[in-house]
């Protein structure tokens, strides 16, 4: 009897060890902080006339704001043989000719410099003259929006002054220098022209 006893008192010890291995071994729940957030991805918007007066009527400076071309542009200019200095750009050996190449990729931020008549002074950084025109024009691809500017334009491609240099620009994602256009993330540009007040509210007797 006593072994009897002793033998359901072991299986009972044995059974209730392994319950609680099998407790310890669940998994814990999965807390809602740190399941891992998917990023939204980057929305731009052409810069347009509509978009700068909305700025002006709600008295933003624009140079304050940050923008981005939607394309690439890529400058380039020949050197002369008896100066091989590059100050911007890599040099490249092309058709017999040493080339400075200066490339600005799509979506590269850049400032408004300065604002004339018809449109803006853009800068990418590297210096005070490293900027070129976006204007607003009627006789564009795109009048309502602000788009790249330059002088002896042929086959897409015109003069550029950068850095007090000329060089010649084109696009190298589309067919025209003449459609590279300013933009703007939407994210920013909504919280750039959001004006929040908050209100404490009044009680009673005040």
């Amino acid at each position: 009897m006593k072994n009897i006893i002793l033998y359901c008192l072991i299986i009972i010890g044995i059974a209730a060890i392994v319950s609680c291995h099998h407790k310890v071994q669940q998994a814990a729940p999965v807390r809602k902080d740190t399941i891992p957030t998917v990023k939204e991805p980057d929305v731009y918007i052409p810069f347009t006339k509509e978009l700068y007066n909305i700025l002006k009527a709600s008295n933003i400076d624009v140079r304050k704001v940050q923008f981005y071309i939607d394309q690439q542009v890529v400058l380039t200019r020949n050197l002369t043989q008896g100066k091989t200095e590059v100050i911007n750009g890599v040099i490249k050996f092309s058709n017999g000719n040493y080339v400075d190449e200066v490339i600005i990729q799509q979506h590269t931020p850049c400032v408004v410099d300065s604002v004339d008549y018809d449109g803006f002074r853009v800068s990418f950084g590297g210096g005070a003259s490293n900027w070129f025109k976006f204007i607003n024009s009627r006789q564009s691809t795109y009048p309502n929006n602000y788009v790249c500017s330059g002088t002896n334009w042929k086959d897409g491609s015109a003069d550029l002054l950068y850095n007090k240099l000329v060089y010649r620009g084109s696009c190298g994602t589309c067919g025209s220098l003449a459609d590279v256009r300013l933009e703007v993330k939407q994210s920013e540009f909504d919280n750039s022209t959001r004006k929040t007040t908050v209100l404490p509210g009044i009680r009673v007797g005040n």
